[in-house]
């Protein structure tokens, strides 16, 4: 090859090898720029931790936080709703807080945030818990649904420190103030004050003063009205057969008032028509409901049609627990509904009796009631064979001293659906009675028990072994959650899967011979699911 071709292809390739050390050069500049550009920008400091704990031992809280190196300053934010809306801000430049003011018995989130000089590398806010603050210190009772009627509130307190010299009323939810009260001597000796003039079905805020101090205060919600024909008996005070007088001569779906603490008599049997409740009036400083002391007994009118009959919180009790009932009934009907509710009855021969005529009542209802020493005829005895009971509730109940608690073993056409939950029996059936009796006919829905506490049965010439349920073959029986003391000894008709517990029932019940059946064993595994709730601890 010539000499002169060979050098010009030399110099020709060498130059190719500058353009690229030039190229590969300036690639390493632009990029060298961009990363010296990048490292140009600082990071955001680090967010702040908790130091120790969360404190609120009034309504305040104290928070402190690991301090972070570059801080100039702290932002703290309270909040009650995770941070949606922000309740309290600060700015300060020490690692601790005291957030004061707050609103007692509260949840409140707390967070965070350092700020540095930049404000581009302020910290995003560190999360520093959640905390509670207490119930106010207060002198005042909790209020109850007892502490109220339609148009008063019951205010209790206990005097400790200075006297007590106001209470301010407020109308919910703007919280307007409506009227101060100003307490008297008498007032604070009885410990409560009665403020009236409110407006039924409506929330009120009382707030109890000691001068300028407060001292306490609570939520009170008036009842509703009472709506329909309203017969109130309260007012009559010494004349013990107005309500027999009275009941055949309202119109129906009267609710009947009686005052609590007094006693109506049924001298004779009343035949019930039309639909009637009749219930004990409220009284924020009487307990004791109205008793109704039948010496006759309740029946129906022939050929009545009655939507319902409820009895509410009344004291039903017999004169001679060898002959006397609550109904006796020996006249046809058609009645929807009989219930009796937060009653308490006792001393009857049978509770409610179903002895002639043509009769179908499609719901019977005990609930929250307590059933005492009732006699041969039992809670509930469908004792004809034209007579029928579609549907029983008997819940949240006592049953006490009874026979037996459903007997329908004459009607062939059975029931539909029989539910007994969370009740207490103590003696109750009788030994070697059965608890539910329809011998061979069905319950078409079947029969469910659950939540029940079962003890020993009621003394029947020596024996205290009671049976359980004897229903048709294909009726279903489900059952749940019971229990029975080692005292209750199954003599047949075993109510299926029931828990056994190794104590007897004077060791679960507080004092059962005298009614008492607070649980008291709290090694009783069904302490906060079985039996009537009002005994459970």
């Amino acid at each position: 090859m010539d000499t002169k071709i060979l050098s010009i292809m030399k110099a020709k390739v060498f130059k190719n090898y500058i353009h690229i050390v030039y190229g590969l050069l300036l690639c390493f500049f632009i990029v060298s720029c961009k990363k010296s550009d990048e490292l140009g920008t600082a990071p955001r400091i680090f967010r702040p931790v908790i130091k120790g704990d969360l404190t609120a031992t009034a309504n305040y809280i104290e928070v402190a936080w690991q301090p972070i190196k570059e801080a100039v300053s702290y932002t703290l934010e309270v909040s009650r709703d995770t941070f949606k809306t922000i309740d309290v801000s600060i700015n300060i430049d020490s690692t601790h807080a005291l957030v004061e003011e707050l609103k007692w018995d509260q949840l409140y989130q707390l967070q965070v945030r350092a700020n540095t000089a930049d404000t581009a590398r302020n910290s995003k806010f560190g999360f520093l818990g959640s905390i509670k603050t207490p119930k106010f210190p207060t002198i005042l009772k909790p209020s109850t649904i007892n502490d109220v009627t339609e148009t008063s509130a019951l205010m209790k307190w206990t005097n400790s420190g200075a006297e007590v010299t106001e209470i301010k009323v407020y109308i919910e939810p703007e919280r307007t103030l409506l009227k101060t009260i100003v307490l008297n001597a008498q007032d604070r000796t009885n410990e409560y004050k009665i403020v009236s003039g409110l407006t039924p079905g409506t929330t009120y805020f009382l707030e109890l003063y000691s001068n300028t101090t407060l001292r306490g205060y609570n939520n009170y919600t008036t009842k509703a009205p009472f709506s329909g024909e309203v017969i109130d008996l309260r007012d009559i005070l010494d004349k013990p057969s107005v309500l027999q007088d009275t009941l055949t001569k309202i119109p129906s779906g009267s609710m009947v008032i009686l005052k609590k603490g007094l006693t109506y008599t049924i001298n004779a049997g009343i035949n019930l028509a039309k639909t009637v409740t009749i219930i004990s009036g409220d009284d924020l400083l009487v307990n004791e409901p109205a008793t109704i002391l039948l010496a006759s007994n309740f029946n129906f009118s022939a050929g009545s049609t009655i939507d319902s009959i409820s009895f509410v919180n009344v004291h039903l009790k017999g004169t001679d627990p060898a002959s006397k009932y609550v109904f006796n009934t020996t006249n046809g009907a058609m009645i929807d509904k009989i219930k009796f509710d937060n009653c308490t009855a006792e001393m009857f021969r049978g509770f409610v009796r179903l002895q002639g005529g043509t009769t179908t009542i499609n719901n019977f209802l005990i609930t929250n009631s307590i059933i005492d020493s009732i006699g041969d005829y039992g809670v509930l005895n469908v004792d004809n064979a034209s007579c029928k009971i579609e549907n029983m509730i008997i819940k949240n109940s006592t049953i006490a001293r009874s026979n037996f608690l459903i007997k329908s073993s004459k009607n062939t056409n059975g029931s539909s659906s029989i539910l007994i939950d969370a009740c207490t029996f103590y003696k109750a059936p009788s030994g070697n009675t059965i608890l539910v009796d329809y011998n061979t006919i069905n319950v078409t829905n079947g029969v469910t028990i659950s939540n029940c506490i079962f003890s020993i049965g009621k003394n029947n010439s020596g024996n205290t072994s009671p049976k359980g349920i004897r229903v048709g073959t294909s009726t279903i029986i489900n059952t749940s959650g019971n229990y029975s003391t080692s005292d209750y000894v199954n003599s047949g008709n075993a109510i299926p899967s029931i828990t056994a517990y190794t104590r007897p029932s004077t060791d679960l019940f507080s004092n059962p011979l005298a009614g008492d059946f607070t649980i008291k064993d709290m090694g009783f595994p069904g302490k906060s699911t079985a039996g009537d709730p009002r005994w459970r601890p």
